[in-house]
């Protein structure tokens, strides 16, 4: 029986991830399209885009992101061809690892130390149903790989401990080496998981003290070349550039300039509360609280970033269980090490959010929630245990199932329905269309722009994307020189920067594609390419 119900929660979160994939979300993103292209180039050239054989990290857009993800897409994009549905399902694939693996450790819990069977499965259903994990792991993003590696080497880690099983400890060290080429975030939360597992389980690690140094070698073998570069000038690109403690950041800005006037005034409490530390340390604090921000975790407006509209990243009902979780946790026979490793988990997970800008973000958090659903099994399991008869277990079951209902009803609404029609142009939609008419006007124009603007941004990776640009041509035509953010990118007679805005830059023989509000007086618009809620997103024009 217990085999059937895991094997039906993994068949729920298959479907779910799976059903309509290659069209919601809507087209593929920014990144997906650059994880799209360079597998296909790597795959034909051995080479990414910039003609770097098997790079370590992806330059991509200039921001150097872990690779991993990249070499995973390479199989369905040979088997599938450069789709979406290529680029997207080993992220599926990837978040049915971690559905299966946060149910290992439930039970792995909650038969050691709970004499409950059942937590590893309801542990299981909370992930394979949360709005969060569904809608990250239907985006072909290298969080999920780093997501799953992570889950991986804590269940190798704490099996490890729990069970005595130095194979598994050894096995962890690897895997927790390997994190950091998962994903970004995993660069801060791998070594502070690691901190709070060598303080909370010293002495279980000493008793295995072979095993322990062993893990720790071959973990540091395996992460120091991403480390090193990483901490590159060319890999610490990404970080200069959404540092939430750079200095054109809005509230460092504003700091700098009253730190000024209490420097010129002579007021050294001035100077010191708006000194860069203290500053740091306020702007730290603030996006990391907001990470537990009930209105951020529970609720929804029409157009948020990861989320579908009107829906939270966590159902409503289970703030009631996590509240009650943490209360179970505390009360629970758990030792005090799995305690403390547990909620070190859930609390590590926002801080590479917190350095960053646009905090709070669900992504660059995305580490937190195996840790928050095996909390919130912790809540279902301490109201199942006070439930005194069988009356009362029923009762709770059908209010449970009838939340449960409510809420799939709502995201099913919110992500499956409202989502793509609302927030296509945040997918970039209209390219696709765009980019099609181009080429099959490819012969009409001696030189055809595209701006690098609104929903043309990065307007020269769709291009290779959709065009399926052969790797070698473009590796012979040079290649792309910088991903950056703001620079122009040239492919034989295709240009895509910012294009001319004074009628006497035109020219007569060129196609110009800019964003919908952003044609210039002079020329003449022959093509729209509508975003699915009906409103032009690019427009086609010539002089």
């Amino acid at each position: 029986m217990k085999r059937w119900m895991i094997i039906g929660i993994l068949v729920v979160a298959a479907c779910v991830r799976l059903y309509n994939l290659a069209h919601v979300p809507p087209s593929p993103s920014l990144d997906e399209v650059t994880t799209g292209y360079n597998a296909y180039s790597i795959l034909k050239t051995g080479a990414d885009e910039y003609g770097t054989k098997f790079p370590l990290l992806l330059r991509a857009y200039d921001d150097f992101r872990p690779a991993l993800y990249v070499y995973a897409v390479i199989p369905f994009v040979w088997a599938l061809g450069l789709t979406v549905l290529a680029v997207r399902l080993p992220s599926v694939l990837l978040s049915l690892i971690v559905v299966y693996v946060t149910y290992l450790l439930g039970r792995l819990i909650g038969k050691k130390y709970m004499s409950f069977d059942y937590l590893g499965e309801i542990s299981a259903l909370c992930i394979a149903i949360s709005p969060w994990h569904i809608y990250i792991s239907r985006l072909g993003h290298e969080a999920n790989m780093g997501l799953a590696l992570t889950v991986v080497a804590v269940y190798f880690f704490l099996s490890g401990i729990i069970a005595k099983r130095t194979r598994s400890i050894i096995g962890s060290g690897i895997v927790f080496g390997l994190t950091v080429y998962g994903y970004q975030s995993e660069k801060i939360v791998t070594p502070l998981l690691l901190a709070a597992g060598a303080l909370f389980f010293w002495k279980e690690l000493w008793k295995q003290k072979g095993a322990a140094i062993l893990a720790a070698i071959l973990c540091v073998l395996i992460a120091v070349p991403a480390a090193a570069a990483t901490l590159s000038p060319q890999g610490m690109v990404r970080f200069q550039g959404t540092s939430a403690f750079s200095r054109d950041a809005p509230r460092m800005m504003e700091a700098e300039r009253h730190y000024a006037l209490a420097k010129t005034a002579g007021n050294r409490i001035g100077e010191i509360v708006h000194g860069k530390l203290v500053t740091s340390a306020e702007i730290f604090a603030g996006n990391y609280i907001s990470h537990f921000s009930p209105g951020w975790l529970f609720a929804g407006a029409s157009r948020e970033a990861f989320k579908a509209p009107g829906i939270g990243l966590l159902y409503v009902w289970e703030g009631v269980f996590l509240l009650l979780g943490l209360y179970a946790l505390l009360r629970s026979k758990l030792p005090r090490n799995v305690k403390l490793f547990l909620l070190a988990w859930v609390l590590v997970s926002p801080v590479p959010a917190s350095v960053t800008t646009q905090a709070p973000h669900a992504m660059r958090s995305y580490t937190m929630i195996p840790g928050l659903q095996l909390i919130e099994a912790l809540g279902v399991w301490y109201v199942v245990r006070h439930l005194r008869t069988n009356y009362m277990r029923i009762g709770m079951a059908v209010v449970i199932s009838t939340c449960i209902i409510y809420g799939a009803v709502g995201f099913w609404n919110g992500y499956f329905v409202r989502f793509p029609a609302e927030q296509s142009d945040a997918f970039q939609y209209a390219m696709k269309g765009a980019v099609t008419y181009a080429l099959q006007h490819n012969h009409d124009y001696a030189r055809i722009e595209f701006a690098h603007q609104g929903n043309l941004y990065q307007s020269y990776m769709f291009f290779l994307y959709y065009s399926t640009f052969d790797p070698s041509a473009y590796h012979a035509l040079g290649g792309t020189r910088s991903g950056g953010y703001q620079e122009a990118h040239y492919i034989g007679k295709y240009s895509f920067g910012y294009l001319p805005q004074t009628q006497a830059e035109y020219a007569p023989d060129t196609l110009y594609f800019y964003d919908a509000h952003a044609v210039p007086s002079g020329l003449r618009t022959i093509a729209r390419f509508d975003n699915l809620d009906g409103k032009t997103g690019i427009a086609a024009a010539v002089l």
